[in-house]
C-alpha cells in the first residue's frame, strides 16, 4: 500500500520498511544533548493520484530569515514519494511557475513519454499527468527538474524530491521505521543566505555551481537526534556540481549496501567513499558504541581538485550531527549477502560506443563526441535488448557525473582496472569520472523503446551542453514477416551462408505456442555466446532476424532458438 501523506509534526504509522516521519520531539530521551543546529526536516509523504503543484514561495529555510523558493505542495523540498514495486505510479503535475518545467524520475524506468525529456515541456499553467507502473528494484530513486537550460536553476531553487520504491519481497531484517533515514545533500553559498541566488558567471558554468555549506532535506546545520543502535540512511547526492568525500568525524566503518539502482549483493564494508550528484548510496551505519550524549558528525573530507577558492571541489565540508540520546533499538542486523546480482558478460557485448568529454573555458562550453544538446536531433539509435559497452572517455580537467536515462548500468572498469570501489559495485544509473579517466560501462535497455537522454549530472554542464538525444528502437534486426499464422515451431537456416558481413535468420513461432518468452542467441565454437538478437514475449508468427558480427573473427558460429520447451539450432559460417 503507498504511503499516505504526513501531518504536520505527526509520525506515520507504517508498517513496511521506510517510514520518512515530519519533525517530532523523540520519546523516552534519557540525556537532552545542547548544541547548535536545526532538527533535521522531512517533506510529507505524498499521496498517489494526487497533484504536485509547483509554485514560487516564501519559505524559512534558515529560521526566522524569509527564502523565495520553489515549492511542491506547499513544500521545501519536494513531497517524498514512496511506492511499492509493482504499483502503478500516477501524479498530475501543474506549473504554477512563470518558466516551462518538466518533471524527470531519475533511476526509474519509464515509457519515453513520461521521462520528462525537455520536448515534453509543462508550460506556465498548463499540467501533465505522469503515469507508469514501478518496474524498478527497490531503492532510492528521485525526482526533478528537465527543462531545457533551466534544469540547474530550478533544481538549486527547490524542485527535487524522493522517489522510494519498496520492494516486499527484499526482507532482510534491515533497519525500518524512523531507523530508514533519507538525507538529501545540497549546498548553498553563505553569502547568499537568506537566498537562493542563482546567477552563475563564467566560473560556474566552468566548474559548476559550488557552494560552502551543506543543506540536508533542505536544513541548514542539521541534526538528528539517534539511538545507541544501527541505522540505514539512503544518502542521495542533489547537489548541482559538488562532490562529496563521505565519512565520519570519528573515521568509523560502516556497511555500503545499495547503490543507485538498489542493494548490491552483499554488503562492504568502508570508511569512505565519494558521492557525486545524481548518485545514490545506502549505508549501515551502529550508534551502539556510543555513549548517551556524545554526538559523530557525517562529513566531506577535503581532496585535491582544480578549481579556485572560496567555492572548489574538494573543501572540507559538514554534512549533519548526530546526537546519542537513547538506549532504543532498531532491530535491524547486517546481512550476509543480499539476492544475488545477474551481472551482465562483456562477452555478450553486440556494439560499442565511444563518448569523448571535451570542455572550453572561454565562452564556457561542454561537449561529448564534440556536439552540444540538439533537442530535435537524434544521436543515435540503440535496439531493445542489446547488450552495448559504453566507453566514456573524460578529457577535461573536471569531473563529470554521467547518467544514462530509463536504464540501470554496470561499471566495468575504470582506467581499464576491473578491480571497483563498492560503490561502483552494482546497479547504476551515474558514474562520476575524475579528469583524463576512462570508464566502461555495461548496459541494456529492457523495457521501453523511444527518445532518453545521456548527460552529465553536473546540472550547469548539462544546461551548457554537455547532453544527447539517444533513441532505443526495436530489438537487433527482427521484424515480422507478413501476416500468416505458422503451424509448426521451425528455425530456417540462415542465408547467405557462409556470409560477410551480415546474414538473415528466419524462424517460426507455431500458433499453439503464442504469447511464449523466446530467446535467440548465437554462441561461438566453444560455446560462449556472443550475441543476443531476442530475449522478450513473442506472439505466433514468422520472423526474421538480421546479425552483422562487425567485431567477430572468421569462424564457425551456432543460433540457438528457444521457446518454451521448444530449441533448435543451426550452423552459421562467417568469413573475413
Amino acid at each position: 500500500m503507498l504511503l499516505g501523506s504526513l501531518a504536520a509534526g505527526a509520525l506515520l504509522s507504517i508498517p513496511k520498511p521506510l517510514q520518512i516521519f515530519a519533525n517530532e520531539k523523540k520519546t523516552a530521551i534519557l540525556t537532552e544533548v545542547t548544541g547548535s543546529g536545526n532538527p533535521l526536516r522531512f517533506p510529507p509523504v505524498f499521496t498517489n493520484g494526487g497533484n504536485l503543484t509547483l509554485a514560487q514561495t516564501t519559505k524559512q529555510v534558515w529560521p526566522g530569515q524569509d527564502t523565495q523558493i520553489i515549492t511542491i505542495n506547499g513544500s521545501y523540498p519536494g513531497p517524498s514519494i514512496v511506492i511499492q514495486k509493482g504499483q502503478t505510479f500516477t501524479a498530475n503535475v501543474i506549473n504554477n511557475l512563470s518558466e516551462d518545467i518538466t518533471t524527470h524520475w531519475h533511476g526509474v524506468s519509464v515509457p519515453a513519454n513520461m521521462d520528462g525529456h525537455p520536448k515534453d515541456k509543462i508550460i506556465p499553467g498548463a499540467s501533465y499527468t505522469y503515469t507508469f507502473p514501478v518496474i524498478n528494484r527497490g531503492g532510492t530513486y528521485f525526482y526533478h527538474a528537465h527543462a531545457d537550460m533551466l534544469t540547474a536553476k530550478q533544481v538549486y531553487r527547490g524542485f527535487a524530491g524522493f522517489f522510494i520504491v519498496v520492494d516486499p519481497a527484499e526482507n532482510y531484517n534491515l533497519p525500518s521505521g524512523n531507523f530508514d533515514i533519507p538525507l538529501c545533500i545540497q549546498d548553498r553559498r553563505i553569502a547568499d543566505i537568506p537566498n537562493f541566488n542563482y546567477n552563475p558567471g563564467n566560473y560556474e558554468m566552468m566548474w559548476g555551481m559550488l557552494g560552502d555549506t551543506v543543506l540536508v532535506n533542505g536544513t541548514p546545520d542539521p541534526y538528528l537526534e539517534v539511538s545507541r543502535t544501527l541505522y540505514r540512511f539512503r544518502l542521495l547526492n542533489g547537489s548541482n556540481a559538488r562532490v562529496y568525500k563521505i565519512a565520519f568525524s570519528d573515521n568509523r566503518s560502516f556497511h555500503i549496501i545499495g547503490t543507485d539502482g538498489g542493494l548490491k549483493d552483499a554488503p562492504v564494508t568502508a570508511t569512505e567513499f565519494m558521492l557525486a550528484p545524481g548518485e545514490r548510496v545506502e549505508i549501515l551505519t551502529d550508534f551502539s558504541s556510543n555513549t548517551i550524549g556524545s554526538n559523530v558528525t557525517l562529513k566531506s573530507l577535503a581532496y585535491t581538485h582544480g578549481g579556485m577558492m572560496p567555492y572548489k571541489q574538494g573543501i572540507p565540508l559538514d554534512i549533519i550531527r548526530f546526537d546519542v540520546v537513547n538506549n532504543n533499538s532498531s532491530g535491524g542486523i547486517v546481512p550476509a549477502a543480499f539476492a544475488p546480482i545477474s551481472y551482465y558478460n562483456p562477452a555478450d557485448v553486440v556494439n560499442t560506443r565511444t563518448f569523448t568529454l571535451t570542455m572550453s573555458p572561454s565562452p564556457p562550453m561542454h561537449k561529448i563526441n564534440g556536439l552540444t544538446f540538439d533537442i530535435s536531433r537524434i544521436d543515435w539509435q540503440t535496439p531493445l535488448l542489446a547488450l552495448e559497452k559504453w566507453k566514456i572517455i573524460n578529457g577535461t580537467a573536471d569531473m563529470h557525473p554521467m547518467h544514462t536515462h530509463d536504464a540501470q548500468w554496470q561499471v566495468l572498469s575504470r582506467n581499464g582496472n576491473t578491480n571497483l570501489p563498492p560503490n561502483d559495485k552494482g546497479w547504476k544509473d551515474t558514474v562520476n569520472l575524475n579528469p583524463g579517466e576512462t570508464v566502461e560501462v555495461l548496459v541494456k535497455f529492457i523495457s521501453y523503446k523511444g527518445l532518453y537522454l545521456f548527460h552529465c549530472h553536473n546540472l550547469e554542464h548539462e544546461d551548457d551542453g554537455m547532453m544527447l538525444n539517444f533513441e532505443v528502437t526495436d530489438p537487433i534486426g527482427i521484424h515480422q514477416i507478413g501476416t500468416e499464422v505458422p503451424q509448426s515451431f521451425e528455425l530456417h537456416q540462415n542465408y547467405p551462408n557462409p556470409f560477410n558481413p551480415e546474414t538473415k535468420i528466419k524462424f517460426d513461432i507455431a500458433q499453439s505456442n503464442s504469447n511464449l518468452t523466446a530467446e535467440l542467441k548465437i554462441f561461438d565454437i566453444q560455446g560462449r555466446q556472443v550475441a543476443e538478437l531476442y530475449n522478450g514475449n513473442i506472439n505466433a508468427g514468422k520472423y526474421e532476424a538480421e546479425w552483422k558480427p562487425e567485431s567477430l573473427p572468421s569462424g564457425t558460429y551456432f543460433a540457438r532458438l528457444t521457446a518454451d520447451s521448444f530449441s533448435k539450432t543451426i550452423k552459421l559460417v562467417l568469413t573475413k
